[in-house]
């Protein structure tokens, strides 16, 4: 039998596939984002920066709103996959990941690459 902290460090070992994640910064949470356009994943990686917006259930056409700007990209999940599963992994601040998870259904996010 194993312990939990071995198995942790089995996550944690050199090598990883999880050693290309950058680390969370302080203050930050990590959110999975759906964009309405997943074919913008196959620019995105780890490392860059992006504005996440949206554009609200219900909204005028060409309505949206900065919900994070300059927000680090920790991963790309699923890029190229058609399921609906592919997402891009945020990390942002508490406040900017509760309005992100509180739209309504039906919203649409995007980002803009900054540099």
């Amino acid at each position: 039998m194993t312990s939990p902290d071995a198995d942790a460090g089995q996550e944690d070992a050199p090598g990883a596939e999880r050693d290309a994640v950058p680390p969370l910064p302080a203050g930050t949470v990590g959110v999975p984002v759906r964009l309405a356009e997943p074919a913008a994943l196959a620019v995105l990686r780890a490392g860059l920066r992006v504005d996440l917006l949206v554009a609200p259930a219900g909204g005028r056409p060409g309505e949206t709103s900065l919900l994070a700007g300059r927000a680090l990209v920790l991963d790309v999940v699923g890029a190229g996959v058609t399921d609906g599963s592919a997402a891009v992994y945020l990390a942002l601040r508490p406040d900017q990941a509760q309005r992100v998870v509180g739209q309504p259904d039906g919203s649409r996010f995007a980002v803009v690459v900054r540099e």
